[in-house]
């Protein structure tokens, strides 16, 4: 064989090579678009599936959020809570008090107790301390601690200064035969 046939012939094998490989590579788009077509549908099916399970996760999570919230908010204060915070309001109010000398009053301090009390549950909107949310027992604390209403206080020492001054008059009035206060403009003998 000379040099010029089997050049011819590698000519012919390499125009036969690109002739196929154009042949292959015509019937693999033919064969394989259908199945690309089908592939990407199937990928499109899934995104959206994956769209719809990620939006169902984020409402469940938006709703177990809002039943922590409400347990939360139903869960009142327990009994032990309850009397620390009765304690910081008898504390606050005698303290409150103590500055104006009528921090043994008790009648002053009780009633001072009932207004930073009701500050508390007007807070909350309940009608009991019991009802209070638990969660928030800390911030109840606070508002006790730092309850200060000059209005309240001072009609409160008022009133306490009143039956102070009330006890002052009745210990200085002079005393009958028996102890008991004398009454002007009629007989000893003639109560009995």
């Amino acid at each position: 064989m000379c040099n010029n046939e089997l050049a011819r012939r590698e000519d012919g094998a390499s125009a036969m090579t690109v002739e196929q490989m154009q042949y292959v590579s015509t019937m693999m788009q033919q064969m394989l678009a259908p199945v690309m077509e089908n592939i990407g549908k199937i990928l499109e099916r899934n995104n959206q599936a994956m769209e719809r399970i990620a939006a169902t996760q984020q409402m469940m999570s938006t709703r177990m959020s809002d039943l922590e919230k409400q347990v939360r908010l139903k869960t009142p204060l327990s009994r032990a809570q309850e009397t620390y915070i009765n304690n910081a309001i008898r504390a606050r109010a005698r303290e409150l008090l103590e500055s104006r000398g009528f921090d043994e009053d008790k009648k002053a301090v009780t009633k001072l107790g009932g207004a930073i009390r009701r500050s508390i549950l007007e807070r909350y909107g309940v009608n009991s301390l019991r009802e209070a949310p638990a969660y928030d027992y800390e911030t109840a604390l606070d508002q006790v601690k730092f309850w200060n209403n000059p209005s309240v206080i001072r009609e409160v020492a008022k009133e306490a200064q009143a039956r102070a001054d009330m006890a002052m008059e009745t210990a200085e009035q002079p005393a009958g035969v028996d102890g008991d206060a004398e009454v002007s403009g009629t007989d000893h003998q003639s109560r009995k």
